[in-house]
């Protein structure tokens, strides 16, 4: 190993394990794919241009520092607007979505923080075209559908409850929690083992500011008229878990009728799904306070937790 790899990997290492007293570090990381697996040689293929790009997704395991008591996991989709997966230094997730995660230990829950692949891997912006494009292969979705398979067939390993396994996204990643919540009954993707034989429906779902998800984002229009029909992307039914959507009447990227709209279609086949609006906050506001209504937003959704009974 060269001097420059060796200080490359110096650095890599403390930046994954360096904590302070507002961060917790992950246990493990634990790839999505086998490295022969068809889904990665694809996914590969297809980014092989692309810059910055994750070809090998994987996901973060926190675990709360006392023996937890409620057996529950929470995976966790950063935004990034599919792009990106936005949980570097100055992210309002903390650095690899530790600040995310230490609220969620804090609570007694194991955070799994999903690093999926991208860029243009679910519905985009086309800078250049200026239109909204969907990719040739739906590969965020695989690996949030793949990342729910494995911890649940894992689920005695990570001293979970099975049916105590929800999912949670910001911005592009809320987008990503609710394709998790609603195409659960079939895989966008070949199983490959005994872990793909385990459902992959998530048991409670908390979209944050989600995005893509009215007719804006398959270029209808006339936009007014777009922006109140749920993306056809999304197909909704009685069997969608229980859910709880939170915005910002201010977020000027992902107006907070995104939320309504599909919070409408929900209650339409009688789910269980409640709507936390906050006056300020903005977008991207994550777990950082910020001295806005949205600082609110995880002590309600607490409270939330427990009257589910997750908590």
């Amino acid at each position: 190993m060269t001097r420059l790899a060796a200080l490359a990997a110096l650095l890599l290492l403390a930046c994954t394990h360096v904590s302070s007293a507002a961060e917790t570090t992950f246990s493990e990381e634990v790839p999505l794919w086998p490295e022969d697996s068809q889904v990665l040689k694809v996914g590969i293929r297809e980014l092989a241009k692309e810059r910055n790009a994750i070809t090998h997704p994987s996901f973060l395991v926190y675990r709360p520092q006392k023996a937890p008591s409620v057996h529950a996991a929470i995976l966790v989709f950063p935004g990034g607007g599919y792009k990106s997966v936005a949980i570097g230094p100055q992210s309002t997730l903390g650095l690899y979505g530790s600040d995310v995660c230490k609220w969620l230990t804090d609570a007694g829950i194991t955070c799994i923080l999903v690093k999926y692949r991208v860029p243009n891997t679910g519905c985009n912006w086309n800078k250049e075209t200026k239109r909204h494009e969907q990719p040739n292969v739906p590969m965020a979705l695989q690996d949030a559908q793949r990342a729910l398979s494995l911890v649940r067939f894992n689920a005695a390993r990570y001293d979970l409850d099975p049916a105590k396994i929800g999912v949670m996204g910001f911005s592009a990643g809320g987008n990503l929690a609710v394709l998790s919540s609603t195409a659960f009954k079939s895989r966008v993707y070949a199983p490959i083992d005994e872990a793909d034989h385990v459902s992959i429906r998530p048991d409670f779902a908390i979209p944050v500011y989600p995005g893509h998800l009215t007719m804006e984002h398959k270029n209808k229009t006339p936009k007014a008229v777009a922006a109140q029909e749920l993306n056809t992307d999304v197909v909704v039914s009685k069997d969608v878990p229980t859910t709880l959507l939170v915005h910002a009447k201010d977020d000027p990227t992902d107006p907070y009728y995104y939320s309504e709209v599909y919070a409408r279609e929900l209650r339409k086949v009688g789910v269980d799904v409640q709507v936390n609006l906050y006056e300020t906050g903005g977008h991207a506001f994550g777990v950082r306070k910020q001295g806005a209504d949205t600082d609110w937003w995880m002590d309600d959704a607490i409270r939330w937790l427990k009257k589910i009974e997750v908590l």
